[in-house]
C-alpha cells in the first residue's frame, strides 16, 4: 500500500515531468501559465503560454501578442544615407510609430537598438558611423519618452553586412548597391 506521502511525492514529480506548456490543437481555451504576481507569462513571440489542460475560460483573451511583436522587421528598422547618421522624414515617421507602440506596452523590459555600416570605408570608421546611427535611433525615441536607462546601444560596423554587390560597379551605383547595410536595427526585450 502505497502511503499518502508517496502519492504526493508521484504526483510532484509527474507534475514536474509533464510538459511545461504545449499549444492546442484545437480552439477551446486553456489553461494559462502564470508568474508568482499572478501575470500570464507570455513567449518570446508574445504569445500566451498555455498549459495541456482545459478552463472553462479563456484567460488570454485579448493578451495573445504584444502589441510590439506585430511589428515587422521593416518597420523595426531604420535606414540611413550613405556616409550620414541622421534621420530623414520618412525614418522619423517610422520612429514615432514604434516609440507610441513601445511608450503604450508594460511588457517592455528593455529596447537594444544595434547600428550597421556598408562595407565601403575602413572597418573602424564604419564601426564608428554604426554606433552614431545607433545613438540617434536612441536619442529621438529618448526625446519621445522612452526611458534611456533600459536602452542598450551598440555599433557592428560592417561586420553584419548582408548585401552582395560587386565591387567593381561604379562608386554611386556600389553606393545605391548597398543601401540596405546602412541602417539601425531595433529589438524589444519582454518582461517575463
Amino acid at each position: 500500500m502505497i502511503s499518502i506521502k508517496k502519492t504526493s511525492l508521484l504526483a510532484a514529480a509527474f507534475a514536474m515531468l509533464a510538459p511545461f506548456a504545449v499549444f492546442a490543437d484545437d480552439n477551446s481555451p486553456h489553461d494559462v501559465v502564470k508568474d508568482t504576481g499572478g501575470s500570464i507569462v507570455l513567449s518570446t513571440n508574445g504569445n500566451c503560454v498555455i498549459t495541456m489542460w482545459p478552463s472553462s475560460f479563456d484567460e488570454c483573451n485579448g493578451h495573445a501578442r504584444h502589441t510590439f511583436s506585430k511589428l515587422t522587421q521593416e518597420q523595426r528598422t531604420v535606414y540611413f544615407d550613405f556616409n550620414r547618421s541622421t534621420l530623414n522624414a520618412h525614418e522619423k515617421k517610422k520612429l514615432d510609430e514604434v516609440s507610441n507602440i513601445l511608450l503604450s506596452s508594460k511588457e517592455v523590459a528593455s529596447v537594444d537598438i544595434v547600428g550597421y555600416a556598408d562595407v565601403i570605408g575602413k572597418s573602424s570608421y564604419n564601426k564608428l558611423l554604426s554606433l552614431r546611427r545607433a545613438e540617434t535611433v536612441r536619442a529621438y525615441l529618448a526625446r519621445k519618452g522612452l526611458r534611456t536607462r533600459h536602452v542598450r546601444v551598440e555599433g557592428l560596423g560592417e561586420t553584419a553586412a548582408f548585401t552582395h554587390c560587386d565591387p567593381k560597379l561604379p562608386r554611386k551605383e556600389l553606393v545605391a548597391c548597398l543601401a540596405p547595410d546602412r541602417r539601425a536595427e531595433i529589438e524589444v526585450n519582454v518582461k517575463y
